[in-house]
């Protein structure tokens, strides 16, 4: 850690302490240069609340993004799009339990709350943002949630060849998938597809099969 600069207003983000508090100095994280403790007791005991911001800001000092553009999903593939805060205005969408939804993918009722602790308390910064709520982020290649691993399907516009079953086929995504207005979807222009490079005949096979089986559309 590192010797602060601030004066009395300077908190310890462990156990609170103010500064000069019990004789105790406040020193900030040696790596992201933002988080406060007052020992390396209550440094470590927050470290899985910090870790995740302070990795993040490590990465913008080194001149890097902030999170992995290319994060690898469960599939195989990779994110390879930008992390976007969600910020629906005046018309909230619902989610699947028919809850109305407003900015930073909240509960309309605590959005202007959640808003205000974005640009009051963290300044407008998407990291600390991020690390505090991370459900309000998506990603703008495939309309996915910040914490979406099962796969990207962006459907030929990534680096490497989308692994969806209707590129697999050559085929263009039906109406019935890409018309849907899923939350995390709204206000993006996705592509349709399909990718040709990913065009498989043994996994097109495959998936014209047990598509309509499982009752899936085609």
């Amino acid at each position: 850690m590192s010797e602060t600069q601030g004066k009395s207003k300077n908190k310890c983000d462990g156990c609170k302490k103010s500064q000069g508090e019990d004789g105790i100095k406040i020193l900030r994280c040696g790596r992201c240069k933002s988080a406060m403790y007052c020992s390396t007791t209550c440094q470590k005991d927050n470290w899985y609340f910090h870790k995740n911001v302070c990795r993040a800001r490590g990465a913008v000092a080194e001149g890097k993004k902030w999170y992995d553009p290319f994060r690898k999903c469960r599939d195989g593939t990779s994110h390879f799009g930008d992390l976007e805060l969600m910020t629906w205005g005046d018309t909230c969408p619902r989610d699947e339990n028919d809850h109305r939804l407003g900015w930073g993918n909240c509960f309309v009722d605590e959005a202007l709350q959640l808003k205000r602790k974005y640009e009051e308390e963290f300044g407008s910064d998407d990291i600390a943002m991020y690390g505090y709520w991370s459900h309000g982020f998506r990603w703008t290649c495939c309309g996915m949630a910040a914490g979406q691993n099962d796969g990207c399907d962006h459907h030929g516009t990534g680096p490497d060849p989308c692994q969806c079953d209707f590129c697999h086929m050559g085929k263009s995504l039906p109406d019935s998938i890409y018309n849907m207005d899923t939350l995390e979807r709204r206000g993006l222009n996705l592509p349709r597809g399909p990718d040709p490079r990913s065009f498989h005949l043994v996994k097109a096979s495959l998936a014209g099969f047990a598509r309509p089986f499982m009752g899936m559309p085609e």
